[in-house]
């Protein structure tokens, strides 16, 4: 049997139903390269009351480790956030399901629901996007065609920063609204918002005018995990709850 098992935004946001999964497990995996625990493996392995081998992407989307084991014995797969967020675990899941695998689905907080933090309503989120990193002949700008996309719907953009934690790229802040800055030729990208380590105790949620807050320096924003959010028409309440993150 397959147990993905989300462990909620900081890493230690395991539910009891998660902690009952685990107990029941001969191998306990997890990956760190889709997110950033906000707690080190240690204290992780201390709340499951198990020792955790952790797997590179490689052994995770290419050797299928996690898969392969639970053909024979109960796996348990942690990951950060919620585990079908990130697509490589949805390709898991279904991969599972294609060889007949038992696989049972533990839900945890993640981003997509923890943005509410800033005080955006959920409802009215539309399409979210990567900015990655350009390289030589890749510059993939899918992430401005959903900004404009849901900017005409009024609605907001969710914009994830380039985050590969096993070859150590982590985009901040203000990379992130450089690039974006740099492909809105028709400067529809007034305010926005960062969200930085959202639900973790160091949580910090920055609303400005996009020129002033990407000439901050990079330390104003801490470490990462960090995201974007391009708001669309802001309801009055909205606009209420934003004053609070107003940098000064």
């Amino acid at each position: 049997m397959l147990m993905l098992i989300g462990l909620g935004l900081e890493g230690n946001g395991i539910s009891i139903k998660g902690l009952e999964l685990v107990k029941k497990a001969s191998y306990v995996y997890a990956e760190f390269y889709t997110s950033i625990p906000g707690v080190d493996k240690k204290e992780i392995e201390h709340i499951v009351g198990k020792q955790i081998t952790e797997l590179s992407r490689k052994e995770v989307e290419e050797e299928e480790i996690p898969l392969i084991k639970a053909k024979e014995a109960d796996v348990a797969f942690l990951v950060m956030g919620d585990p079908l967020v990130a697509t490589t675990h949805v390709s898991l899941a279904q991969r599972a399901m294609e060889e007949s695998i038992q696989l049972k689905i533990c839900h945890a907080a993640s981003i997509y629901s923890a943005i509410g933090s800033t005080g955006l309503m959920l409802y009215k989120f539309g399409r979210s996007a990567s900015i990655v990193y350009p390289e030589k002949n890749f510059f993939p700008k899918s992430f401005y065609d959903a900004v404009v996309e849901n900017k005409e719907k009024g609605l907001h953009t969710l914009l994830f920063l380039d985050l590969k934690a096993d070859k150590n790229i982590y985009m901040d802040p203000i990379d992130g609204m450089k690039l974006l800055k740099s492909v809105d030729k028709n400067n529809i990208i007034k305010e926005i918002v960062v969200a930085s380590r959202v639900g973790w105790e160091s949580e910090n949620i920055v609303y400005g005018d996009i020129g002033m807050l990407s000439s901050l320096d990079k330390k104003y924003y801490g470490s990462p995990p960090h995201c974007l959010v391009v708001p669309g028409k802001l309801h009055f309440t909205e606009e209420e709850y934003l004053l609070h993150f107003v940098h000064r």
